[in-house]
């Protein structure tokens, strides 16, 4: 502790409490996320207050999110770009929405399907138009468009592997693989997909239930006076790659996207 302020830390005491090193302290002030109450020049020394250990703290959170300290810096000292900085969390609440909701149904004992408002975040994607009424042969089809897609671009494993397919007939829509690609790409297969609000069910079961759980959500957006966008999106979390022909252990995200003038979040 300073002989001269009993109120601040020396930078071992901060190290020990809050589980850093002395490299990250130094990166984090290098970086401009973090100024030393009190830095001795001649010596080099630094103490911190507990506003400095607080913040220290806050960094930390945002980091264990997946922010990484360019965006951390944005978060804290730009209030205006916040563009991809809002885009970023909306992707992490997603990922963890979908982590909650997959260890929920390994728990659960019931089969009612609870119906959720979420949101769906911003990606960009490789898509593959389809007309296929066939589920074996769209099975195999997405297989297919998921190797063209990931021999031409990175794949972005942020994001689930889904259809999108209208309401009006599903066995028409469109293959989606999310893709590290820029959207202004010359390529048509490369789409940005927006944010958008939507009601949802976690399916555990096969896919061939699909329509049941659909017809589920349209009904629930018509007795609640919800606007659809008029597809549903089928995210696949867990399926063949992991429970193999154990159809009942499948997970899917089945989704009804509603425009944004509905009363999101009123249920």
């Amino acid at each position: 502790m300073n002989h001269a302020n009993k109120n601040l830390y020396q930078i071992g005491e901060v190290t020990k409490m809050l589980g850093v090193t002395r490299r990250m302290l130094l990166n984090y002030e290098d970086l401009g996320l973090l100024t030393p109450a009190y830095k001795n020049e001649s010596s080099g020394f630094r103490y911190y207050s507990a506003d400095n250990i607080v913040h220290i703290r806050i960094i930390k959170v945002l980091q264990g999110l997946g922010l990484s300290l360019s965006e951390i810096n944005k978060y804290f000292n730009n209030t205006e770009k916040l563009e991809d900085v809002i885009e970023r969390m909306t992707t992490l609440r997603s990922q963890l929405d979908l982590c909650i909701a997959q260890l929920q149904l390994r728990q659960s004992q019931t089969s009612e399907p609870e119906i959720r408002f979420i949101t769906l975040p911003s990606f960009t994607a490789f898509c593959q138009e389809f007309k296929d009424s066939d589920l074996a042969r769209k099975t195999e089809d997405l297989r297919k468009t998921f190797i063209e897609a990931t021999k031409k671009y990175q794949l972005d494993t942020t994001g689930k592997m889904c259809t999108e397919v209208f309401i009006e007939s599903t066995s028409e829509g469109r293959y989606v693989i999310p893709v590290a690609a820029d959207p202004d790409t010359n390529d048509e297969h490369i789409k940005k997909l927006p944010q958008t609000a939507a009601i949802c069910i976690y399916h555990r079961g096969p896919y061939e239930n699909f329509d049941t759980v659909q017809k589920k959500l349209l009904d629930y957006a018509k007795e609640n006076n919800l606007a659809t966008c008029g597809y549903f999106r089928n995210s696949f979390m867990e399926g063949p790659p992991t429970h193999g022909a154990n159809k009942d252990a499948y997970i899917t995200q089945i989704a009804l996207p509603i425009h944004k003038s509905s009363p999101f979040g009123s249920a």
